[in-house]
C-alpha cells in the first residue's frame, strides 16, 4: 500500500476538489511533464533461469502516470492501480477518461506472469452528475478478485458486466466533502459490488477516507482510514468531533459490514498501513504526536511524532497498543507485514535511537534514516537494520518471502548507504534492498536514470518473486536494459527473483552467477575456463604450476599448457626459467635475468635448477645490460661500438672520439666528459674559457655566459636590463650602465613610468624624444609645451583631428584638448586650451574671454552668471539690459535701472518708473521721479504729495495742484498763496479762490481789492475797480448803464442757459474750451450715493495692461472697502461722468510720469465730480465737507 503521507483536512481536500471543477489540473507528488505515451515490455533471464522476471511500462501522452500500488495475482500475474485524468495506454490496452472533472479517477491494470498487459479498466465517472476518485490501496484475494479502496465525490457507476446491473455510489453533499469507498471486481474488470461511507456534513469539516485494506484467510475484508463527524459505515454509524482512525470488517463476498471501531486521541492520529495476523486479527501502523487511545488502551508520544502499533482481534477488540519513539524526534512506521509464524516486520523512518520487541535501532547517517525491524515471537530472533543518507529517507514498501528474506524499497535523492554498499543516485532514483532472514544485507538495487525515477510499492507472490511498481522519466537503465519514456513520467513494473540478487561475497555478482560465490571475484575471471573463478582456482591457467608455487603468470592469455625445460635445446623449452609464464606467449624474459628477450643477446643463459638465479647487473656483471654475463659470454662489456681491447673506458659505454675514445660523452658532442667544460650539455662554444658548452646563437659565447643566447649580435648586458651592450648589435642599449625599460625613443634607458619613453638626462632631452611626463605612464609628449599631454583617453572623441599629435590611451590623464595650441584651461575637463583671462575656461567656451571673473552667460545678455565676478548677472536666467541698480535684469524703458519685482523692490533700487526712461527713483512714492532732468521731476523728493502745476511732488495742502510755499519756493516763485483752500487764481496771487474764473482771486480778510483782489468776484469780465462809478453822472446815464447792465446780464444768462441746457431733441454737448467755469448758483448739489460711490469712482483696472511675466502686477488693487453710510437720506443720482461731451478737446498738457496706482479717495472723487459739473471750488469744498468732514481740499 502506498502510505498516506499526512492527515488531510477534509475541508481543505473538499476545497481542492471543488477548485478542480474549474481548474482542471491534477496534482502529482512527483513533478515531471509527460509528452507522449510509452509502453515497453522487456524480458530478461534471472539467475534461476526463470521467464517470470520482466520490466513492463505504460502511460499517457498528456499526463504523468504513476504505478502507485501493486499486488500479485495468485493465479499468476500482477495487478497495479493509481489515478489518471486522460487517455491511458498499457501495451495494447487503452482507457479513456470518463470524469467531467479533471481532478482524476482511479484505474486498475492487470498483466500476466510474463509481463503482458491483460486488462485496463476503471469505473464510470460520468454517471449522474459525474464524479472523481482517488485510489489508496489495491488487494487481490485467493480467488483473484480485486479489491480497490479510496475516496470520492459525486456519482460513480461500477458496471457489473454480462448484463448485471451496475453498483452505484453517490456523494453529493453540499460541502463537497470526500467519502470513502471500496469495491470488488473479477480479474476482467467486471465489478461485483461497490460500497461507500455516508458522512453527515454540517459544515464543520466532516469527511471520511478509506486509506487501506487487508484480506484475511477467509476472504473477509478489513478497511481502514480516517474520518470526522458522523459517518455510516454500512449500517452502523460512528460520530467523532475530530479526525479519528477507523477499522471496519466486511464480508468479502458481498461487502456487508461485520463491525467497525475507531480510535485516535488528542493531537494528530493517522494510519499508514495494515496487516492481517495469523489469528484473523489485524495490526495497524499509526502515528500520534500527542495522546493515542484505543478503547481502554492509551499511549503518550515521547517524540514530536511517534509510531503506534495497534493490534485488534478478529472481533475488533483491542489486544495491544505499542508506541515507538525517541525524544525530540519523528518516528514513522509506514509499512507493516506479518509472516505465517506471526512475526511482525516494520519499515519506516526515524531519528535518534528507538527500540521495541527485542530490537534497537540508531540513526547515524543524517536526517531521518530508514529502519527495517523484525519483531519475532522470540525476541532473540528480533533484529533491526538501518540505512540512510544525508537527506531525510523513508521506505515506501516492504515484502517478506516465505523463507523470511526481507526486501524494502523507496527512492533516493542523495548517496544512500545500506550495510557496506552505497547507492549514488543520478537524480531522484528508486531503490530496493534485500536482507537475509537474520537482518543482514543480501543485495541492493538502484532503479533509475538521469531524471526522476521512483519505486512506490512492492509486493511478493507465492513463488517468492517480488514486484515493484513505480514511475520513471527520461532514460532509466536497469540490469543492462534501458527504458526511455516519451516525455513525462511513465508507470513501470519490475518483477524479479530476489534470490537472483543475493551476493554472498559482496563482489556485485549475485551468487547464482558467481563462479566464486564465496570469494570476491568481481571480474568473474576464469583463465582456464574450468568453471572456477581465478579467485578460488589453485592453478588458474592449468599449466601444472600452482598459483602459489608461485606461478608468475597464473591468469594471462595462455592456459591449459604444461611448463617444460629442455637443457639440450633451450629454445625448444616451453618455460625455460620455470616461472609459469609460457616463453612464446607470456614470458618476455625467458631466462629471468631481468633483461627482456627483445634486448637480451643471451636469452637462454644457463642456470642450476630449479630456477635461474643470475640477474643482470650493469654495475657488476653485465655492464652493457645486454643479458650476457661479462665473465663468460660478453666480448664488449659496455657495448659501445668499441671492443674491450680498443676501449679507453671498457666498463663504461661511451661514444667519445675526442679526448679519450669510447668514453662517456654525456652530451653527445664528441668530446669525452673529461675534456668537456659542459659534459652534460652539447655545445660548440670557444670564447671566455668555456669549451664545448651550448652556444645556441653561435657567437662563440656559451649560453651560460651569453646574456642573449639567441641573438648572435649581443652577448653582454652590464646593467641587466635586457638590452645588449654591443652598440652595433641588435636592440643595442643606449644607456648600458643604467638599467632601463624604455623601448620607443631609445632602448634600455631609465623609464620611470614605464610607458616606453625614457626619462631625459644630460645627453637626451625632451627635444630628442625623451618622456615629457616621466611619471605619467599615459602621457609622454607635449607638442604645444603647455604641460598637458597629447594622448587622449576618451574613446568617444571621434571628431578629433587625425593630424593632431598623440594617440588613444585608455585612462590617459591630463589630456590636452588643444594639443597644437598652448593653453592653461582646465574647467569642464577641457585642459590645455587657450585661456586669455586665466579663469580656467577655454576661450571658445568662455562667454567673457577677457574677464577672469566671468565665463558663463546662460541668458546671453552680456552679463556673467558668476555672482562674485565682475558685473554679475542678477537675473542669470532672464535676458536683461539693466546696468545701474543691478546687472542683466529686465529694463523695460532702457534707463539702466531694472524693473522692480517681488524680490527686487523700489527700495532696493528697482525702477519706480519701468516704462519711463527719464525717471527711475521715487523715494517718497508720490509718483514723481527724482531725476531733475527727467519727465515730471519731483521738486520735493523727500515729501510725498501731489502738486503738479507750479512744481511736481511738493506739499499741496488744499489739493489744487499748486504747491505750498516753503523755504526754497515762495509766492514769488509761484507757490500757493491760499494753502487752506483750493483755488484757481493766477494773476493777483496764485492758488486762491476765483469765483468768476477770471484769474483774480476773490477778496478775503487778508487780501483786499486794494491788494489786487477781484473787485467784481462775480463778473468774469471785470476785476479792477472802475473809479468813474462814483463821479456824479446824470441819472439818465445811470439809467442807460443800468438798462445796459440788465441787458448784458440777460444776454449772459441766455448764453449760459444755452451752454448749460442740453436739449433732448439735439445731441448738443457743452464745452469748456474757454477755461472758465459757470457757477451753478447757490443750490445745494445732490448728496453723493455712498453705496454706489466705489463702483462709480473706482478706475477700471480690468482695462489696464497685464503685467510682464515675472514682474509684480503694479495695477492690482486691494478689494474696495465698504464706506460707512450717513443717516437715511434720499439717494440722489450722481452725475454721469461717462456722459461728458465726447467731442471735448482737452488742453494740451505735459506728459506726467505715472507712479503705481494708489487707493481711491471717495471724498476727492466726489469733490472732483462737483468741479467737473461747474461748481466753484469753494462751494465744491463746502459741499464735500458736509459729507466728508475731514476733507481738506
Amino acid at each position: 500500500m502506498r502510505p498516506l503521507l499526512a492527515s488531510v483536512s477534509a475541508v481543505l481536500i473538499s476545497f481542492l476538489m471543488l477548485s478542480s471543477v474549474f481548474v482542471l489540473e491534477q496534482s502529482n507528488e512527483y513533478t515531471e511533464e509527460l509528452d507522449d505515451v510509452s509502453s515497453e515490455l522487456i524480458e530478461f533471464t534471472s539467475a534461476r533461469g526463470s521467464s517470470n522476471s520482466f520490466i513492463s511500462s505504460g502511460g499517457s501522452s498528456t499526463q504523468n502516470i504513476d504505478a502507485s500500488h501493486i499486488e500479485p495475482d495468485p493465479n499468476g500475474g500482477w495487478v497495479i492501480g493509481s489515478e489518471y485524468n486522460t487517455t491511458l495506454t498499457f501495451g495494447t490496452k487503452t482507457l479513456q477518461r470518463t470524469s467531467p472533472y479533471n481532478a482524476g479517477e482511479f484505474f486498475v491494470a492487470t498483466m500476466d506472469s510474463a509481463g503482458t498487459w491483460q486488462s485496463l479498466f476503471g469505473a464510470d465517472h460520468s454517471f449522474g452528475g459525474g464524479g472523481l476518485s482517488y485510489l489508496t490501496d489495491v488487494k487481490v484475494d485467493v480467488g483473484g478478485e480485486i479489491l480497490v479502496t479510496g475516496y470520492f465525490y459525486g456519482d460513480i457507476s461500477f458496471s457489473g458486466g454480462q448484463g448485471n446491473p451496475p453498483a452505484i455510489i453517490s456523494n453529493t453533499n453540499s460541502g463537497f466533502h470526500f467519502e470513502g469507498f471500496f469495491a470488488k471486481c473479477d480479474s476482467f474488470g467486471n465489478w461485483l459490488w461497490a460500497n461507500s461511507f455516508t458522512t453527515l456534513v454540517n459544515g464543520s469539516g466532516e469527511y471520511s477516507l478509506a486509506t487501506g485494506s487487508a484480506i484475511d484467510l477467509a476472504g473477509d475484508l478489513f478497511i481502514t482510514g480516517e474520518f470526522q463527524g458522523e459517518t455510516d459505515f454500512g449500517g452502523f454509524a460512528l460520530n467523532v468531533s475530530s479526525t479519528q482512525i477507523f477499522v471496519a470488517k466486511y464480508s468479502g463476498m458481498i461487502g456487508t459490514l461485520d463491525w467497525v471501531v475507531s480510535g485516535g486521541g488528542i493531537g494528530t492520529n493517522s494510519i499508514y498501513d495494515t496487516a492481517v495476523t495469523p489469528s484473523g486479527g489485524i495490526k495497524l501502523a499509526t502515528i500520534s504526536d500527542g495522546f493515542a487511545q484505543w478503547a481502554t488502551s492509551s499511549y503518550v508520544a515521547v517524540g514530536t511524532v511517534d509510531a503506534v502499533i495497534v493490534e485488534l482481534d478478529a472481533t475488533g477488540a483491542v489486544l495491544n497498543l505499542n508506541g515507538i519513539g525517541a525524544s525530540g524526534q519523528q518516528t514513522l512506521v509506514t509499512d507493516i507485514t506479518i509472516d505465517s509464524a506471526g512475526d511482525t516486520y516494520l519499515a519506516g523512518s526515524f531519528g535518534g535511537t528507538i527500540s521495541s520487541g527485542g530490537w534497537t535501532a540508531t540513526a547515524i547517517y543524517g536526517g531521518n534514516d530508514i529502519f527495517v525491524a523484525r519483531t519475532a515471537a522470540s525476541t532473540s530472533n528480533s533484529w533491526a537494520f538501518v540505512s540512510g543518507s544525508s537527506a531525510d529517507d523513508g521506505a515506501q514498501a516492504i515484502a517478506v518471502t516465505s523463507s523470511g528474506a526481507v526486501a524494502y524499497s523507496g527512492y533516493l535523492t542523495a548517496a544512500h548507504t545500506a550495510g557496506t554498499t552505497t547507492m549514488v543516485p543520478s537524480n531522484h532514483d528508486g531503490f530496493a534492498v534485500g536482507l537475509s532472514s537474520t537482518g543482514t544485507l543480501d543485495w541492493t538495487e538502484l532503479i533509475g536514470g538521469s531524471q526522476y525515477d521512483y519505486a512506490l510499492d512492492m509486493s511478493v507472490n507465492i513463488s517468492d518473486y517480488i514486484g515493484i511498481s513505480g514511475t520513471y522519466s527520461g532514460s532509466m537503465t536497469h540490469d543492462g536494459t534501458t527504458l526511455t519514456s516519451s516525455g513525462g513520467r511513465d508507470a513501470y513494473v519490475w518483477v524479479f527473483d530476489p534470490a537472483s540478487l543475493k551476493d554472498s561475497d559482496s563482489d556485485s555478482i549475485v551468487d547464482v552467477d558467481d563462479n566464486c560465490p564465496y570469494v570476491s571475484n568481481p571480474s568473474q575471471a576464469d583463465t582456464d575456463s574450468d568453471g572456477f573463478g581465478d579467485e578460488c582456482d589453485s592453478d588458474d591457467d592449468n599449466d601444472g604450476l600452482t598459483d602459489n608455487y608461485p606461478d608468475y603468470c597464473p591468469r594471462n592469455s595462455e592456459f591449459n599448457w604444461t611448463s617444460m625445460q629442455d637443457t639440450d635445446n633451450p629454445s625448444a623449452s616451453t618455460d625455460w626459467d620455470n616461472d609459469g609464464c609460457k616463453d612464446d606467449g607470456e614470458d618476455s624474459d625467458d631466462d629471468n635475468d631481468q633483461v627482456l628477450d627483445v634486448d637480451d643477446n643471451c636469452p637462454y643463459t644457463s642456470y642450476n635448477p630449479p630456477r635461474p638465479t643470475w640477474i643482470s647487473d650493469t654495475a657488476t656483471n653485465d655492464i652493457d645490460g645486454d643479458g650476457c654475463r661479462d665473465s663468460d659470454e660478453d666480448l664488449n662489456d659496455d657495448a659501445d661500438d668499441f671492443d674491450d681491447a680498443n676501449d679507453d673506458c671498457p666498463t663504461v659505454a661511451g661514444t667519445s672520439t675526442k679526448g679519450n675514445v669510447g668514453c662517456l660523452d654525456t652530451d653527445g658532442d664528441g668530446w669525452s666528459d673529461s675534456a668537456d667544460d659542459c659534459p652534460n650539455e652539447a655545445g660548440n662554444s670557444t670564447l671566455n674559457g668555456k669549451n664545448a658548452c651550448p652556444d645556441d646563437d653561435g657567437d662563440g659565447w656559451s649560453n651560460a655566459d651569453d646574456a642573449f643566447p639567441d641573438e648572435v649580435t649581443q652577448w653582454a648586458d652590464a646593467d641587466s636590463d635586457g638590452f645588449g651592450d654591443n652598440a652595433q648589435g641588435e636592440s643595442a642599449d643606449a644607456c648600458p650602465t643604467v638599467p632601463g625599460t624604455s623601448t620607443v625613443d631609445r632602448l634600455g634607458c631609465f623609464d620611470a613610468d614605464e610607458d616606453g619613453y625614457s626619462n631625459s638626462d644630460t645627453t637626451w632631452s625632451v627635444g630628442n624624444g625623451a618622456d615629457y611626463f616621466p611619471n605619467d605612464p599615459t602621457q609622454w609628449s607635449d607638442f604645444d609645451e603647455d604641460g598637458l599631454g597629447d594622448n587622449w583617453g576618451n574613446s568617444t572623441w571621434t571628431d578629433r583631428k587625425s593630424s593632431w599629435p598623440g594617440e588613444m590611451v585608455m585612462d590617459a590623464t591630463t589630456q590636452d584638448a588643444c594639443p597644437t595650441r598652448s593653453g592653461t584651461s582646465w574647467q569642464a575637463d577641457t585642459f590645455g586650451c587657450p585661456d586669455a583671462d586665466g579663469d580656467g575656461w577655454y576661450d571658445l567656451m568662455d562667454a567673457f574671454s577677457s574677464d577672469a571673473t566671468q565665463w558663463e552667460d546662460a541668458d546671453m545678455d552680456g552679463y556673467g552668471d558668476n555672482a562674485s565676478g565682475n558685473e554679475p548677472d542678477a537675473c542669470p536666467s532672464v535676458e536683461g539690459n539693466s546696468t545701474l541698480d543691478r546687472f542683466g535684469c529686465l529694463d523695460s524703458d532702457g534707463d539702466g535701472y531694472s524693473d522692480a519685482g517681488f524680490s527686487w523692490g523700489y527700495d532696493m533700487g528697482g525702477d519706480a518708473f519701468p516704462d519711463e526712461p527719464t525717471q527711475w527713483a521715487d523715494a517718497d512714492s508720490d509718483g514723481f521721479g527724482e531725476n531733475p532732468n527727467g519727465l515730471t521731476p519731483d521738486a520735493c523728493p523727500t515729501v510725498r504729495d501731489t502738486s503738479n502745476i507750479d512744481r511736481y511732488g511738493c506739499a499741496d495742502t488744499d489739493g489744487d495742484g499748486i504747491s505750498d510755499p516753503d523755504d526754497t519756493w515762495t509766492l514769488a516763485d509761484g507757490a500757493d498763496a491760499c494753502i487752506s483752500g483750493a483755488g484757481n487764481s493766477t494773476t493777483d496771487r496764485v492758488g486762491c479762490f476765483d469765483g468768476d474764473g477770471d484769474g483774480y482771486s476773490n477778496p478775503a480778510g487778508d487780501w483786499s481789492v486794494s491788494d489786487g483782489a477781484d473787485a467784481y468776484p462775480d463778473d468774469p469780465l471785470r476785476w479792477l475797480k472802475d473809479n468813474s462809478a462814483g463821479d456824479g453822472a446824470s441819472s439818465s446815464s445811470m439809467l442807460i448803464f443800468g438798462i445796459g447792465g440788465v441787458l448784458v446780464v440777460a444776454i449772459i444768462g441766455v448764453v449760459a442757459f444755452l451752454f448749460l441746457k442740453k436739449p433732448d431733441e439735439e445731441g448738443v454737448e457743452k464745452t469748456w474750451t474757454d477755461g472758465t467755469f459757470a457757477p451753478m448758483g447757490g443750490a445745494m448739489p445732490a448728496m453723493p450715493n455712498m453705496g454706489a460711490q466705489p463702483a462709480v469712482m473706482m478706475p477700471n483696472y480690468a482695462a489696464t495692461p497685464a503685467p510682464a511675466a515675472g514682474m509684480p502686477n503694479m495695477y492690482a488693487q486691494p478689494a474696495a472697502q465698504p464706506v460707512a453710510q450717513p443717516a437715511a437720506t434720499p439717494a440722489v443720482a450722481m452725475p454721469n461722468f461717462a456722459a461728458q461731451p465726447a467731442a471735448a478737446v482737452a488742453p494740451a498738457v505735459v506728459p506726467v510720469a505715472q507712479p503705481a496706482p494708489v487707493q481711491p479717495d471717495p471724498a476727492r472723487e466726489y469733490y472732483n465730480g462737483l468741479i467737473a459739473q461747474g461748481y466753484p471750488q469753494a462751494n465744491a469744498i463746502q459741499y464735500t465737507q458736509q459729507y466728508y468732514p475731514t476733507f481738506q481740499g
